[in-house]
């Protein structure tokens, strides 16, 4: 294969990107260039640290199992994203296919909830899924060139999150009693509940947490599709 100047597409993901360096990426990231895109030896990629920042790099050993980097000048600095996102597990794994899609919107946080209403039993197998999650996460930066990857967080319950959430910051709890339009605030995070909603308890010590309600609109939206339409509302 021919030489290329540079492969736009090719961005790729390693958290000890620094210029200078060179890194070896995974073996599913290597047959992905290799196999998938097919890129050879002396290809120019973009590479990001998944912290912000962004560098002009090369494909220096174009190997389907470790692909090599060489790591150049940064490029650019991203601000960190200020949105993040809670969602109530759901059953059949239905939470990661939330998350895929989502990732590839600028999301800060993670952060997986038990609810009353939960779908998803408390002795499923978590580190699995989470480990599933953070794989999600680094491809979605890559798919959707973003330079900070999403920190997923390990799952709490829904009354720990609220105790939890970091001052300053404003929830807005998606429920049909919410507001239509609003502006984001800078940062906050987004509250998704499994299918049916929230539990009334839980909306109301939300509410007397200073949780905001934000509607979706007229139309009713399955659990899966809630989290991007208001990710997409809040980033407009």
């Amino acid at each position: 294969m021919a030489r290329l100047e540079r492969y736009d597409e090719a961005w790729v993901h390693h958290p000890d990107a620094a210029e200078g360096r060179q890194v070896v990426m995974g073996s599913s990231e290597s047959q992905h260039l290799h196999r998938v895109l097919r890129l050879g030896t002396g290809t120019k990629l973009t590479v990001t640290d998944g912290a912000g920042s962004v560098h002009d790099a090369v494909l220096s050993n174009s190997d389907p199992r470790a692909c090599s980097v060489d790591v150049g000048p940064r490029l650019d600095t991203q601000p960190r994203p200020r949105l993040s996102m809670a969602q109530v597990l759901l059953k059949l794994r239905a939470v990661e296919d939330v998350f895929d899609l989502c990732a590839q919107t600028p999301l800060r946080a993670f952060q997986p909830l038990w609810s009353e209403h939960c779908q998803l039993p408390k002795a499923s197998d978590m580190e699995g899924q989470l480990e599933r999650l953070r794989r999600k996460a680094s491809s979605a930066i890559c798919q959707s060139k973003q330079a900070w990857i999403c920190e997923i967080l390990p799952p709490v319950e829904f009354g720990q999150f609220l105790s939890n959430l970091p001052e300053g910051e404003t929830l807005w709890m998606c429920d049909a009693t919410g507001e239509e339009g609003p502006q984001a605030p800078t940062p906050g995070w987004i509250a998704i509940g499994p299918e049916g909603g929230f539990s009334v308890r839980e909306l109301e010590s939300a509410r007397a947490a200073g949780a905001r309600m934000l509607s979706l609109g007229s139309t009713r939206l399955r659990a899966v599709a809630a989290g991007l339409y208001a990710l997409g509302r809040l980033s407009a």
